[in-house]
């Protein structure tokens, strides 16, 4: 099949290695990844996350919300080892879940509720807790990150899915909401593989603020000396509250921005996510995409049920400076939201497979290192589109210029300036968000302009310093990169 072919001009192909030679360096490459290590931090720049080895760690996060109540601990240890080896390393919970669709209703883990008392958050019942004590540490005994909501509000048109209500109910106040924040604060300090999330689907105002706060402000208090971990916020998407940042009322809280768009439309003029991703960049301050593309979700529409349209967010976004993406995996047939009880049916979607491949070809590359192109022409100086179009060709090249990442989104002829990439030839790859594929186009000197021609829909063009003789993209080579480190 003819993915990528070249249109050769005055700046010749020198050279194209041979299968047998391709080979041959792949075999060299089959490092065992590094065990991230807890807890993580802000890399010195501020813009992504490190572990306590200083290992760049890309936020790979698939949309749990009810695992704690869903499934017996074995099962839960089941479904981590399914999807680690699917490439994802984060899980967004929450710490107490109501919603039938994941735990049921009401809301308990094996008959035991979160609360002695219902609906009174000063009453914690000890079993149900110890439950989520063992969860985040077999969760951090595999290497994932949580990202951990204490109390998922909810949408407001519908109390079956969250606990707005229940805050609201006459058996609590805001003190009591104050009391299970400095519970947990206190309970979980100690814990290394947590990011709090403030909100879920909610935009709180009134009295609801107040509570969210008072949870907020207990944990900090819990935790002792202004709070032990880092902060992230998850707010209603449908009234334009994308960003962590976006709600004034909570925003100083936030060390983290997440957008949160859970159709891209939501974004009304400041999308398409991209857009919104690149004009972040500048603030030079870390931002990833939190909870996004619920494959083949009720109503439908792009965002969920489009494949092409689901891979254009993603790889759009890491290529936009997001340092972590995210998915939640559907059955098309059934229409229906991945439920815990039948988690096993959602390991090997569509969605999941691609995600896979997208994450292996970010975690081949120091995508650490990549710097998001703020609309020039300096490197693809025709076909690239129109920005703030679908359409656009989202690209980042590294400081150095030795990696240069574009995603097509569809078929076209692009003309790159390949001096724009270092060293005296650039060997370019042609790699296939459908199948993972990755297919050599050739060695070309780095003098002058190169036409490349994309006739399959949308594909990936990486372009590497023919020098550091880097392995097909989509390989683990992340020893690669810490060995040049020491060798420097």
């Amino acid at each position: 099949m003819k993915l990528f072919s070249r249109i050769l001009t005055k700046s010749s192909l020198k050279a194209t290695l041979s299968t047998g030679l391709l080979l041959t360096c792949l075999s060299c490459f089959h490092p065992k990844p590094e065990r991230v290590v807890f807890p993580l931090q802000l890399s010195p720049n501020h813009r992504y996350l490190v572990d306590q080895n200083n290992t760049p760690f890309l936020i790979r996060e698939i949309s749990a919300w009810g695992l704690i109540q869903a499934l017996p601990e074995k099962e839960a240890s089941d479904f981590m080892d399914s999807i680690r080896l699917k490439g994802f390393n984060s899980l967004l919970v929450s710490v107490i879940t109501t919603d039938p669709r994941f735990a049921g209703d009401p809301p308990n883990w094996q008959g035991n509720s979160p609360f002695k008392v219902k609906w009174d958050f000063s009453t914690p019942n000890e079993i149900y807790f110890a439950h989520v004590d063992r969860i985040l540490r077999l969760a951090e005994q595999k290497g994932m990150l949580l990202l951990l909501v204490p109390c998922y509000l909810g949408y407001y048109g519908d109390p079956r899915q969250g606990w707005f209500s229940k805050l609201l109910d006459s058996r609590n106040d805001t003190s009591k909401s104050y009391s299970y924040g400095q519970f947990l604060g206190k309970r979980y300090r100690d814990f290394k593989n947590l990011i709090w999330v403030a909100g879920g689907d909610n935009s709180p105002t009134d009295e609801l603020k107040t509570h969210l706060g008072q949870i907020i402000r207990g944990i900090k208090d819990g935790e002792g000396f202004g709070g032990r971990h880092l902060w992230t916020g998850h707010w209603s998407s449908e009234i334009g509250e994308n960003w962590s940042t976006d709600n004034a009322s909570f925003a100083s809280f936030m060390d983290l921005d997440g957008l949160y768009a859970f159709v891209e439309q939501d974004m009304g003029n400041s999308g398409p996510q991209y857009k919104a991703e690149l004009e972040k960049y500048p603030a030079g301050n870390m931002y990833f995409q939190l909870d996004q593309s619920y494959e083949q979700d009720i109503p439908g529409g792009p965002d969920n049920t489009d494949y092409q349209w689901i891979r254009r967010k993603n790889y759009g976004g890491l290529l936009s400076g997001c340092v972590g993406t995210s998915f939640s995996p559907g059955i098309s047939e059934e229409k229906q939201l991945f439920k815990f009880y039948n988690w096993q049916d959602f390991m090997n979607t569509k969605g999941m497979q691609e995600m896979k491949y997208c994450f292996d070809l970010f975690e081949s590359r120091p995508w650490n290192q990549l710097i998001p192109d703020q609309n020039t022409s300096e490197i693809i100086t025709m076909g690239r589109g129109n920005y703030g179009d679908t359409d656009y060709v989202c690209l980042a090249r590294t400081a150095s210029g030795s990696t240069v990442i574009a995603y097509l989104p569809t078929s076209r002829t692009i003309t790159v300036d390949l001096e724009q990439v270092s060293g005296d030839s650039a060997k370019v790859w042609c790699y296939n968000p459908r199948d993972g594929h990755a297919k050599l186009i050739g060695t070309f000197s780095t003098t002058g302009k190169q036409d490349f021609a994309s006739s399959n829909g949308d594909q990936i063009l990486v372009i590497d310093d023919a020098s550091l003789d880097l392995p097909a993209p989509g390989t683990e080579i992340k020893q690669i990169f810490s060995n040049q480190k020491k060798a420097k």
